[in-house]
């Protein structure tokens, strides 16, 4: 049955060579066998093929600029390729395993590559020295962010996600562009780079393998199992390193007339007692020192309290008068700047507390729903990261407070909306409202019916925020494309007549 097995296979091979595509599509690094990869299908191995093109050549080149920019962006710039190649493993599991059966499967599906984007987004936080390249990276490795869209998320489309994270990035590269245009070419270049790694070339790469997000193998198996597959051949060679085995027989996908694999190397020396830090005891037995010492000590039982000097109550701390070398005992509740950043502060909940709905402390949640609103009621959303708010009903207010990375889908609002404290955040209204108030957030884009555009009463007000994009979304039936629009955030004030007049800036990028 083996000799059938491998057989099958090599014929697979051919077929595939015939076809003009690569099997073994450069996994080594991603830590699959090559039995792995015979599993996708022709068709599908162009999926990973062309993110390794991605990678090669347009992440390494920008890599490679990085090094002409601050170090603090440097580090930064080593997340950003991080979730890039975690971003390669989730495609590469995807076209082994099933649908995930729930949103928390895929969320641990996704959590190497939130990890590495958190890594990103956290580094951009307060005040740094180079803070338009780390807002560069921050807002651009959003991008990423495509592989959570789909249909019955409440976010939009993978191609549209990608292009709204770039514009929310641009701004902050058309800040660099025009400070280095003319002295610093080489960071003038890193920026284009990373703009056209997202802008066009990831972008271009979601239209064409996930126009309607993250595709499933239906006839793979379950995603345990493809996680575990994929761990069990990333540990293959240490367990092969451990014990010598028989020679291996020819893999079931290596090419006719390839050479076989290399023997796994001699096992590793073990160390002696000094790289151990322990010392050698004493030809004869007895009396040696060291270790031989300590357990010998330990071996007299109850009596190794003898030596032990006792404390009578003068020596108490208590009855120290002199209490200058005390340290104050720390506080039992841990304080604000103790929690981690991004982490909720409390358990999480959704329920309704009188007449207003409490969303509080979610992590990476997409199913969220607030069913059966009624105009006396409001909503508030408080301290979730990751997660998309669906609102059904019409409700009076609704507040977004402290929240990062989240959605908030709704229909018609009484009063107003209002976003405060919050950085990546998208707003959409399919009814009417009549204002949004965005306040001390950074990143926020505003998607909003054709009844508020045509409102004129309809007002945004924005304080202490940045990178607010406003994108009215057409009718049903109307097949024109969405419009957007960027909310000033820079002003220039200059004196007309002896009065002060005030006009917003204008800029223009690459």
């Amino acid at each position: 049955m083996e000799a059938s097995l491998i057989e099958r296979l090599e014929r697979a091979v051919q077929r595939l060579e015939a076809l003009g595509v690569e099997p073994s599509l450069a996994s080594a690094s991603a830590g699959v066998t090559n039995v792995q990869e015979c599993k996708a299908k022709p068709s599908e191995s162009s999926l990973l093929t062309e993110w390794d093109r991605l990678l090669a050549e347009q992440l390494a080149p920008v890599k490679a600029l990085s090094q002409h920019i601050p170090h603090e962006a440097q580090k930064s710039m080593e997340s950003f390729e991080s979730a890039f190649r975690a971003t390669r493993r989730v495609l590469e599991i995807s076209l082994l395993a099933k649908k995930p059966e729930s949103p928390a499967e895929l969320q641990s599906l996704l959590a190497p590559v939130s990890k590495a984007m958190g890594a990103v987004t956290e580094a951009a936080e307060g005040r740094r020295s180079c803070q338009n390249h780390l807002k560069v990276l921050a807002e651009a490795v959003g991008a990423l962010g495509f592989l959570a869209c789909g249909p019955g998320t409440g976010m939009s489309s993978p191609r549209q996600h990608v292009l709204d994270c770039w514009q929310s990035a641009e701004f902050f590269a058309n800040k660099l562009l025009m400070e280095f245009r003319g002295k610093d070419e080489d960071q003038v270049a890193w920026v284009r780079g990373v703009k056209a790694l997202v802008q066009h070339h990831l972008e271009q790469y979601v239209l064409r393998n996930c126009p309607t997000g993250l595709r499933f193998n239906p006839d793979g198996v379950t995603l345990a199992e493809a996680v575990s597959d994929g761990a069990a051949a990333t540990s293959a060679p240490s367990a092969q390193a451990q014990a010598p085995a028989p020679a291996a027989p020819k893999p079931a996908c290596q090419r006719p007339g390839a050479p076989p694999p290399p023997p796994p190397g001699p096992p590793p020396k073990p160390l002696s007692a000094d790289e151990l830090g322990l010392e050698t005891v004493e030809a004869g037995g007895g009396g040696g020192g060291g270790m031989s010492a300590i357990f010998k000590e330990l071996s007299a039982g109850e009596g190794i309290t003898r030596k032990l000097r006792h404390v009578t109550a003068v020596m108490k701390s208590k009855h120290n008068p002199d209490r200058t070398g005390c340290v104050p005992a720390a506080p039992t509740a841990p304080t604000a700047t103790a929690l981690k950043k991004g982490q909720p502060s409390g358990s999480p909940s959704l329920e309704l507390k009188g007449t207003k709905w409490v969303v509080e402390n979610f992590n990476g949640r997409q199913d969220l729903l607030v069913e059966n609103a009624t105009p006396k009621q409001s909503v508030y959303v408080y301290g979730c990261t990751d997660c998309v708010v669906q609102i059904q009903g019409k409700v009076n207010a609704i507040s977004l407070d402290n929240c990062k990375r989240c959605g908030l889908v709704f229909k018609d609002v009484i009063a107003s909306v209002e976003a405060v404290n919050c950085s990546s955040v998208q707003l959409q209204t399919t009814g009417t409202v009549p204002t949004i108030t965005v306040d001390k957030t950074d990143g926020a884009q505003l998607y909003l019916s054709q009844a508020c555009a045509t409102n004129p009463n309809f007002q945004i007000v924005s304080a202490k925020s940045s990178s607010i994009n406003v994108i009215v979304v057409p009718a049903e039936n109307d097949p024109s494309d969405p419009q957007e629009q960027p909310i000033p955030e820079q002003y220039l004030s200059t004196f007309k007549g002896g009065k002060l007049v005030t006009v917003a800036a204008e800029h223009s990028g690459a």
